[in-house]
Order: C-alpha cells, then structure tokens, then sequence
C-alpha cells in the first residue's frame, strides 16, 4: 500500500524557523517531522511513498532522494509554489502512480496510529473512505464529524461556527485517510479541500465515509507552542 504525504506548507506560523525549511522538516528529537511520520509507517510495513511538494521542495528531496537510505522507496509530486492547491488538490497530481488502495496525510503531525489497525477496520467496512477520527474540545476542532453506532459519518463540518457549538468534546478530523482510488473522481485537477469539498461531497453521494477512533498521542505541528510542546513530549519510534 502506497502512502501520500502532503509536505508542502510553508509554516507561517512556524518562523522563523521555516525562513529556509518547509514545515515539514522542522525537528523534533532532531529529527525532521516527515522522517517520523516515515518512521511510523515503516513500523507497520508501508514503505512506499509519494510526498506532495510546494514550498522549498529542494529542501526535503536532497534530505531524502529515492528515499534509499532510509530503507523505503519515495517518488515526488510538486505544485507551484505561487498557486498551492489546496489539501485535496494537491492529492490530483498523483493519481497516475495509485491504482489499488492507499494512504494519505500531512507531514506537519506527529501521531501514535496503529496503522494496520485502520486499514483492517477500513476493509472489513467496505469503505470508499476512512478518516482516523479523535476527541477534542470543541473550542480548538477546526471539524466536527457525527458518527452513527457502526462510526459511519453521517455529518462532516469544516470550521464549525463557535457560537452555535457547546463547549464539549467532539469528534475532530485527525488528517489519516485511507482511500480507495475511485476518490479521484471526487478531486478537482484546481484548488480544493477535503474538508471543505470532497468530504461533503463524498457524504452527498451516500458514499461509504467511516470513521476510524484512535486516542494516542496526536501533535498538529502547527504554531511555536505546538512545536515546544512535541519537543517536550514526542518520543521517537
């Protein structure tokens, strides 16, 4: 099973550390951000990766080439850098390289997923697309996703309006799909968002959209404090 890696945020909120580096390779453990989300996938056996590349993509492929030398195999798409695509957008320039099953996330999160867990879980369903969901207050979700009893999603909001939510947990968008590569068919070849345009359009069209509940560790890398905050937490694989 291929995965799909979209590294290719600028990480405005990151600088100045991301002057001269993509987000994703911003360190923790001293170690980029991508090299442990590789890392995790190699610890359930998934060594094949295309990572989607915008901001500074020189950056992450004179770190990893072909990816040889970390025992996996990587091939590269790349957006321009003055038009990003969007979440899902980007996930359009790699539909020639899938034809079975397959993976995608974001190389700013540092998780603990059992991976082959959800790939179980996404299979025994007959899913069409299973997103790996988890609790957070609803104050800090930037989606809120209602399941039914057998975690199918019945509902998906991106960017929930604070006002009309109680403060309480929620079921949130942990950024881990797994797809089955008819989702093209739900992708723009233009800017787009999962959240946003293909989520809701999936559930439009009575697709068979799950929700995989993990509660490990789950860092979205995504400001000053967050990064300190991994630093202080994150233990390596």
């Amino acid at each position: 099973m291929k995965a799909i890696i979209v590294a290719g945020g600028r990480g405005e909120r990151l600088k100045p550390i991301t002057n001269s580096m993509p987000k994703s390779m911003v360190e923790v453990d001293d170690k980029p951000i991508l090299l442990h989300i590789i890392n995790l996938f190699k610890k359930y056996g998934i060594k094949d990766f295309i990572i989607a590349l915008c901001f500074l993509p020189n950056v992450i492929t004179k770190f990893f080439g072909d990816g040889t030398k970390f025992g996996v195999n990587i091939a590269y798409t790349y957006e321009d850098s003055q038009n990003p695509l969007g979440t899902a957008g980007a996930i359009s320039l790699t539909k020639d390289l899938i034809d079975n099953t397959f993976i995608v996330t974001y190389g700013d999160i540092l998780r603990d997923l059992d991976i082959n867990r959800m790939i179980d879980f996404h299979k025994k369903n007959k899913a069409f697309a299973t997103i790996n969901i988890y609790k957070r207050l609803s104050k800090d979700a930037k989606s809120m996703i209602i399941i039914n009893k057998n975690k199918k999603v019945v509902k998906f909001i991106e960017r929930p309006k604070q006002e009309t939510q109680k403060q309480e947990y929620i079921w949130a968008n942990g950024a881990f799909y797994i797809f089955e590569p008819e989702i093209f068919d739900f992708i723009p070849d233009k800017k787009a968002d999962f959240g946003f345009d293909v989520f809701p359009e999936l559930l439009k069209s009575k697709k068979n959209l799950f929700g995989f509940i993990s509660k490990g560790y789950f860092v979205d890398i995504g400001n000053l404090e967050k990064l300190e905050f991994a630093r202080k937490t994150f233990n390596s694989i």
